[in-house]
């Protein structure tokens, strides 16, 4: 059997990133020898939203599929895109500029135009608010509302995963766990939420950290992407989430989707055993 083609896919919105996704899914659905590897990014409305993804397309590469309609931070869009030399799809220009033509007016430029300002519209934007401001250990004293909380070593997944899951609606907080530094358990498990440990394999975070690392110029923290480190890293992990009663999800070779949908999964059993309606 061949192995599939990996490929980087960078969905970036300024809404969230529902029309995009769903695009990006039905194209790759036409490659069934595809990997896709999903990078999700929503809300994105000032030029500073873009430094991650910059720095995301320098370490990975891939394709870029857009939604935005400020032709501002568009433009600034397409010139990472230019000088990365990365293939650039704004999904709606073909659609926008036919109905340009045949109304005779340009379009609005109003940002998430295609959504509809209902109830399940709203909740979904208060969960990326929540996911936003609980991201990599942030509010932990204010847990209650959360619907679930993701607990993982550096670069395991946890924000991609937790802003994709706040699309779905799920209020997602995350905590990096960082060698030397003992976790908030007390805060963690104060309220009842369930909690998730992620896990990848070593090679993988060796290379992805080291990456990084690169990127950024940063020689001052070799430990960072040394796979002897990372091995203990992950193996105080798993002690932890072992003594917690945690599930855990190994992510290695998970896309962001996958992973969202094991968790999704698992949370509705918890529900129905913790006797949530």
């Amino acid at each position: 059997m061949n192995a599939k083609q990996q490929i980087h896919i960078h969905l970036v919105s300024d809404s969230t990133g529902e029309t995009t996704h769903q695009l990006a899914r039905a194209a790759l659905g036409q490659f069934s020898g595809s990997l896709p590897i999903e990078h999700v990014w929503t809300l994105v409305r000032t030029k500073e939203h873009l430094t991650n993804i910059d720095e995301m397309i320098t370490e990975v590469g891939g394709i870029v599929f857009s939604s935005i309609s400020n032709p501002e931070i568009r433009g600034e869009l397409e010139r990472i895109c230019q000088r990365q030399n990365v293939p650039h799809l704004g999904i709606l220009d073909h659609a926008v500029h036919i109905l340009s033509q045949k109304l005779g007016k340009p379009a609005s430029g109003a940002v998430g135009g295609q959504h509809r300002m209902d109830e399940a519209y709203f909740h979904r934007m208060e969960a990326l608010e929540f996911a936003v401001h609980h991201d990599d250990g942030q509010g932990m004293n204010a847990l209650k509302d959360a619907d679930m909380l993701l607990v993982g070593v550096s670069r395991s997944s946890k924000t991609p995963t937790s802003i994709y899951l706040a699309n779905r609606g799920y209020k997602v907080a995350n905590y990096p766990l960082v060698p030397g530094i003992t976790p908030p358990l007390e805060l963690m498990t104060k309220h009842n939420i369930m909690i998730i440990g992620l896990i990848k394999e070593a090679r993988r975070l060796s290379q992805i950290r080291q990456n990084r690392l690169e990127s950024m110029k940063d020689n001052s923290n070799e430990d960072y992407a040394d796979i002897r480190k990372i091995n203990e890293e992950l193996n105080q992990a798993r002690r932890l989430y072992q003594e917690q009663g945690w599930p855990i999800i190994d992510v290695s070779r998970k896309s962001i989707e996958e992973t969202a949908a094991e968790i999704i999964k698992i949370y509705q059993s918890w529900r129905e055993k913790n006797g949530h309606a």
